[in-house]
């Protein structure tokens, strides 16, 4: 399984890498929505952990780009600052689902089960 992590903050994206490698994901990172977009494109990954909020390029403009270049990647949105209706547009523009970042590390586990790629 693959997971595109794209996050700005270094510290979130370490979290998340070492929980995903812990149950033996491959993970590629990016810290923009462009180098998210490109990443994407590239690697084509089973999972995309996407911030809304980051410099350069977010996480909502990103979305249509992601769902055309990489179709079947699952978009999981994580974001500390969302409100419902934030949540509500990533959803309209293809996120497979929507967390608050202080619940998502404990969730990866479940997650890899029903997003993997063998689910």
């Amino acid at each position: 399984m693959r997971v595109l992590i794209c996050d700005d903050d270094e510290d979130i994206r370490v979290l998340y890498r070492h929980a995903f490698e812990q149950l033996g994901v491959e993970v590629s990172e990016a810290t923009n929505g462009n180098e998210c977009v490109d990443a994407a494109g590239r690697d084509h990954p089973d999972l995309i952990v996407l911030d809304l909020f980051m410099p350069k390029r977010d996480g909502l403009s990103a979305l249509p780009d992601l769902r055309r270049i990489s179709p079947t990647s699952r978009v999981l949105v994580v974001s500390a600052h969302a409100a419902v209706d934030v949540f509500d547009t990533a959803r309209s523009r293809g996120a497979t689902a929507c967390f608050d970042k202080l619940s998502f590390l404990p969730r990866i586990p479940n997650l890899i089960a029903r997003y993997g790629p063998a689910a």
